[in-house]
């Protein structure tokens, strides 16, 4: 039987020289498969083509160096493109703007980031820590006794392996408007909530605050419901914020969906997701003056944060 651990040490390679030619037949060889398998194997575990792969993870490393006003063409060919309008092509078909636009814009961008195979072959049991690449996860469940008021701003975004931060956008002009919700519950705990959109191919994103009753007119802001019930609570860390909030959110949330729901003791019977932040997620946080300071305990650990799903017993 073949090992995912085969497949890992070729994604580690691409990881390592995305400056350099890579073509399918030499990682073929590297994963021990013809080339008709690993191709096909590779897109059943990564979810993309090998070589789309490469293009994903060659634009998101680039884009991290394009704000340090360096020279876009010696970016491009640093990452592994070889012409300036390669790298201008790919670039917009996974962020929809060149790398000029992004540079002169304040736009977050969404990568696709380097997979952890072995979180689609390890289920752990509740209480039990798993341990990965970049995050730490662990499962509870808890019952939320009275239905949760959350107010904040809400985008549409599209669904995508990678594109433009459309949540990174909606949390920016929420900070914008916190001061301006009344009746808030706690301003130390915030929520995101994904939500499904009547338009094909996108969902909604709430970036929000609790409150105790809906009582704004304020066009701008979205009200929304958390029902009571069971939840099924992923809680995981990271080495910052920023990890935690990009790489380890997406590989948790993933975990959680597609390995262990599936082979887990519950089944999800709500259509949205709930990201809890609080003061254990403030450390390293990359706009300080923008959250509250963490107790002092708390600062000696990793941030942290939970996912939480409605769930009902199989």
């Amino acid at each position: 039987m073949y090992e995912y651990k085969e497949m890992q040490g070729v994604i580690d390679y691409i990881e390592e020289h995305l400056d350099e030619d890579m073509c399918v037949d030499m990682l073929a060889e590297m994963g021990m498969l013809s080339k008709f398998y690993f191709q096909r194997l590779f897109y059943k575990l990564v979810g993309v083509t090998v070589m789309e792969y490469v293009r994903l993870r060659r634009v998101a490393r680039a884009s991290e160096d394009i704000k340090d006003g360096r020279k876009i063409t010696d970016i491009a060919f640093e990452n592994g493109f070889n012409s300036l309008e390669t790298f201008t092509r790919a670039f917009k078909s996974v962020y929809s703007m060149t790398p000029s636009e992004y540079k002169k814009k304040e736009i977050p961008l969404a990568h696709f980031y380097k997979p952890d195979l072995s979180l689609k072959y390890r289920a752990v049991d509740i209480g039990v820590p798993l341990v990965a690449s970049g995050v730490v996860i662990e499962f509870g469940v808890k019952e939320i006794k009275e239905d949760v008021k959350l107010v904040g701003i809400v985008e549409e975004c599209e669904m995508g392996v990678a594109g433009q931060d459309t949540p990174g956008v909606a949390w920016n002009k929420y900070v914008e408007v916190k001061s301006q919700i009344p009746d808030q519950s706690d301003v130390k705990v915030e929520c995101g909530i994904s939500f499904p959109s009547e338009k094909q191919g996108k969902f909604n994103y709430l970036a929000s605050v609790q409150v105790d009753r809906f009582d704004s007119n304020d066009d701008r802001l979205h009200q929304y419901v958390v029902p009571k019930g069971l939840y099924v609570v992923c809680t995981f860390s990271a080495e910052n914020f920023f990890e935690l909030t990009n790489a380890a959110l997406d590989k948790a949330m993933a975990y959680l969906l597609q390995t262990w729901l599936p082979n887990s003791d519950y089944d999800m019977i709500s259509d949205f997701a709930v990201e809890y932040y609080d003061y254990r997620c403030l450390k390293d946080h990359p706009i300080p003056q923008q959250v509250q300071s963490a107790p002092v305990d708390i600062i000696k650990n990793p941030p942290e944060m939970d996912i939480m799903v409605m769930v009902k017993r199989k």
